[in-house]
């Protein structure tokens, strides 16, 4: 006979049972609406029981079967599909199904890096048209800007809800993002899918992975930083009022403004601890509350738009914004993964080396395979560090994928690239690849502004500049003269306004180099 001592045993172990199972599901980001890659193997993830057997289907056709691992988690791959259709994806283990509905295959792209990858619409020229419109075609899910290390909660499928642009809900997506995503569908004739994640004012490094921050010694101090501020053992709460601390100057530095300076100026309280781990400028900060929830989500690529968070250090962006690629697509397992970023605009800048960190990003372009590189030089505003010219920053990325990655030739995907100066009958020209439709001037003027030269003294002055072919332009230099160097768009600001580009109407890029 069975005692009640064991009936008591046999219920409590079955209701532990119950409440430790693991209820069987998609992961957060699979949810109704999703958009998936089409003609790509799909990774899908999610949770289980231990140990237990997960069948997925789509449309009550059976695509990929897995087991769930120790912890519960469970992953598949689903064969490519064609683009289209309205489907059901649908995941079983035993009597429990997962469901999710109105799934549609097309293009996916990651689209992420710092503010101006978060102006939405209503801050771009031409935005508020596009906020009237519905646009089945496109859709995007908006990730949660996020901080904290150790991460408290998982992002919930309500955190990452797919959304139709549609007003309202259209308002939240980056300018850039859709007007990329736009030109996308319009010339593949495909749904579109943006998965966002970007936060405003922060630096490659908050985005890296602390392995690959660890790899690199002359990146490693970074891993150091937040590997301390972990182990300093303060509580959230301290934390956050660190991280709160320069934006309440900054408000009360403009109240004090305001009030006619009456009293003393607020003290500055200086840069932030790097190893504050609820700062959105830590590094692995980011990327591990922003950028680890959606691995490994397939994507047909990256679109990235940053670098003004590092524009204090353009060297050391020449090896963190690689290591940056190279990790992210090693969390991928996507080692021919595209990356397409836009390089930073004409900007007043009163610190660090714009020049500079523009120069870091184009050898970035040209050192690292499946990268590509949109000019946004002729976009900036002086006084503006986001200017609202962002319908050609999105329309760049967009040639550079169709070119690249979707293998349309046809596609003028880059802009005029210097490629030589060199004396011709004692004068001196600049030769440029990718001048297709021959060199032109915006204002149809052959003289062209932006170009400095330097003699044996080492100190550049500006030259006049006149295109003379459709690949050549000739700079007014005495025959006599000594020229060392030579560079073009070489300053954070440019005044008049850069006008030279090829027959595409995509800017000449910035260059600097020694004449021979």
């Amino acid at each position: 006979m069975i005692s009640k001592f064991h009936l008591c045993v046999v219920a409590i172990i079955a209701l532990a049972a119950r409440v430790f199972a693991a209820e069987l599901s998609f992961a957060p980001l699979f949810n109704d609406g999703v958009v998936l890659q089409c003609e790509l193997p799909v990774n899908v993830w999610g949770r289980a029981d231990a140990g237990a057997a997960v069948t997925l289907r789509i449309d009550d056709r059976i695509v990929a079967r897995t087991v769930a691992d120790t912890a519960g988690d469970w992953r598949a791959v689903l064969p490519p599909h064609a683009p289209g259709g309205a489907h059901v994806l649908a995941a079983q283990s035993g009597t429990s199904v997962a469901r999710v509905s109105g799934v549609g295959f097309g293009e996916v792209w990651l689209a992420t890096g710092q503010s101006n990858m978060v102006q939405p619409l209503k801050n771009s020229e031409g935005g508020e048209a596009r906020l009237a419109l519905t646009m089945p075609e496109v859709r995007f899910v908006k990730v949660p800007q996020r901080t904290g290390l150790p991460i408290e909660r998982d992002f919930t499928p309500e955190d990452l809800a797919w959304r139709e642009f549609a007003p309202p809900q259209n308002q939240q997506i980056a300018a850039v993002a859709f007007y990329f995503a736009e030109q996308i569908q319009r010339a593949l004739g495909r749904r579109v899918g943006i998965v966002q994640s970007s936060y405003g004012g922060t630096p490659a490094q908050a985005w890296t992975p602390r392995w690959a921050l660890e790899e690199q010694p002359s990146l490693r101090h970074y891993a150091d930083a937040i590997r301390e501020g972990l182990a300093a053992g303060k509580s959230r709460e301290v934390w956050l009022q660190a991280a709160g601390a320069l934006p309440r100057w900054k408000a009360a530095l403009a109240a004090w403004e305001k009030s006619g300076q009456s009293g003393p100026r607020p003290p500055n309280p200086g840069p932030p601890d790097p190893g504050n781990p609820w700062h959105a400028q830590s590094p692995t900060v980011l990327f591990e509350n922003m950028i680890a929830p959606i691995v490994p989500f397939t994507t047909r690529g990256v679109i990235w738009y940053q670098g003004e968070g590092n524009a204090a250090k353009p060297a050391e962006y020449r090896m963190l914004f690689p290591a940056l690629i190279a990790a992210w697509r090693q969390e991928w397992g996507r080692a021919d993964w595209p990356f397409l970023f836009v390089q930073l605009a004409a900007y007043g800048a009163r610190n660090g080396d714009w020049p500079g960190l523009r120069a870091a990003q184009a050898h970035a372009r040209d050192t690292v395979a499946h990268t590509g590189m949109a000019l946004a030089i002729d976009c900036g505003e002086e006084t503006q560090i986001h200017p609202r010219a962002k319908q050609p920053v999105g329309e760049r990325l967009a040639r550079l994928a169709l070119a690249q990655v979707y293998g349309r030739p046809e596609v003028v995907a880059r802009g005029p690239r210097a490629e030589r100066a060199q004396r011709t009958d004692g004068r001196l020209t600049v030769r440029f690849a990718h001048a297709a439709g021959g060199l032109q001037a915006s204002d149809g003027v052959l003289a062209v502004p932006g170009f400095e030269v330097a003699g044996d003294d080492g100190r550049f002055r500006p030259v006049s500049a006149e295109i003379i072919s459709a690949d050549e332009l000739r700079l007014g230099v005495e025959r006599e003269a000594s020229v060392t160097a030579v560079r073009y768009a070489w300053s954070a600001w440019m005044a008049p306004p850069l006008t030279l580009r090829n027959g595409a109407g995509l800017p000449a890029e910035p260059f600097e180099f020694t004449v021979k």
